[in-house]
């Protein structure tokens, strides 16, 4: 064999054994699969049973000629994988990204207080998308979505996010999606970036219910890192505005309804919850400052709508003058550990009495320690640390 010839396969085992790494790169590489819009085709949608000539050992949605049972086994296929950052499925609630962790859903926690029975549904613990190749199925609990009509039966990850990547904000756009939406990034003259996360915007339906009704508000602005998915006080997605109308989208009570905590656009924070959400550092502890009173259990929108001013890895908590309430600020948008997607107990008078707790029914592995995203909380913040609401209320 030549030298040259030896060159050329070389070349070609390494762009063979590089493909899977390129295939999911994080955003700004080649070859991401999403790309800020659709995917190839085949990535999704088996077209005739079978993948390069070979039949394939899957249960296909003929009407949609799916890689999979229903839309959502068909996202996990790749958003479940093992050891990737964009996985948002784990075996022991260890993926700590923005939205949560779906195993959740798959828990229920039992446990006595004070003499009285307490009981954490798994189907509260999340928004519970159908992905029946997973054990994911129906909300048993909740026929449509809490304050608003969109049915549990059609829940799924197409639900919220466009697998198509569609931006329907302008209906007569006619230019190309070239970068993801969800990174910062500035699309090229003449094209356009993908929506935040691929969420529908408006005229959306959920692709599989279309007799749902269309969304209202567009996807927010929001930025996230697009190499590590892993929340923390100084990695985080940074939100801008539009989180909570988008909500709203399925969940209209509780943007409209009277009575309920103010959240979105209008929802601004007054000077003395901005004093108080960047002093406040715990229970009996005040003495924070701006540029450190980031926390991302109790996340905030600066209320704009330009994605160059948003940095995820900033811990500065909200400037005067600029920030809202959003429903992210309490609730996360996949799942978590406690009832009513709550990014802490709210039944919990101390932080450290939170469910899941040891010697609860149901507890396995690093349930305790996962549930609060890997923080000691009793060692941050102490035995008595009172519900985080405190952060911007202050009445601890």
């Amino acid at each position: 064999m030549n030298k040259k010839l030896k060159i050329i396969l070389i070349l070609i085992l390494t762009v063979i054994m590089a493909g899977p790494l390129l295939l999911f790169a994080p955003a700004g590489d080649v070859y991401a699969f999403h790309e800020g819009g659709v995917g190839y085709c085949e990535g999704c949608h088996d077209l005739h049973n079978s993948s390069k000539g070979q039949a394939q050992g899957i249960t296909s949605a003929p009407q949609y000629m799916l890689r999979g049972p229903d839309p959502g086994s068909v996202c996990l296929r790749c958003h479940a994988e093992s050891g990737k950052y964009y996985n948002v499925l784990s075996s022991d609630g260890s993926m700590f990204t923005s939205g949560g962790d779906f195993y959740w859903l798959k828990k229920t926690f039992s446990s006595s207080v004070n003499g009285e029975s307490y009981r954490s549904e798994g189907d509260k613990h999340g928004h519970n998308v159908i992905a029946a190749d997973y054990g994911l199925t129906e909300d048993r609990l909740a026929l449509s979505a809490p304050g608003g009509v969109y049915s549990s039966s059609a829940m799924g990850c197409i639900s919220c996010h466009n697998p198509h990547g569609k931006t329907t904000e302008n209906p007569g756009e006619s230019r190309a999606i070239s970068v993801s939406g969800s990174y910062g990034e500035v699309a090229p003259q003449g094209t356009v970036a993908g929506n935040y996360r691929l969420l529908g915007g408006i005229g959306y339906y959920g692709e599989k219910l279309r007799n749902s009704p269309a969304f209202n508000y567009p996807a927010p602005i929001a930025v996230a890192s697009s190499r590590d998915w892993t929340e923390t006080d100084s990695n985080h997605t940074a939100y801008g505005s539009g989180m909570s109308e988008w909500c709203g989208n399925c969940h209209s009570d509780f943007l409209n309804g009277d009575n309920k905590h103010p959240s979105g656009n209008n929802a601004k924070l007054s000077s003395k919850i901005i004093s108080n959400y960047n002093s406040y550092k715990k229970t009996a502890d005040i003495t924070g400052a701006q540029r450190t009173a980031y926390i991302s259990l109790v996340p905030f929108e600066l209320g704009i709508t330009d994605k160059s001013l948003l940095d995820p890895s900033s811990a500065s908590g909200p400037d005067i003058g600029r920030g809202n309430v959003m429903c992210l600020t309490c609730h996360r948008a996949h799942a978590s550990a406690f009832p009513f997607i709550g990014r802490w107990d709210f039944k919990a008078t101390f932080i450290a009495d939170s469910h899941p707790k040891s010697g609860d029914a149901g507890v396995s592995g690093s349930d305790v320690l996962n549930s609060y995203y890997g923080r000691n909380m009793v060692a941050q913040f102490g035995k008595y640390q009172r519900q985080l609401c405190n952060k911007c209320h202050i009445q601890d």
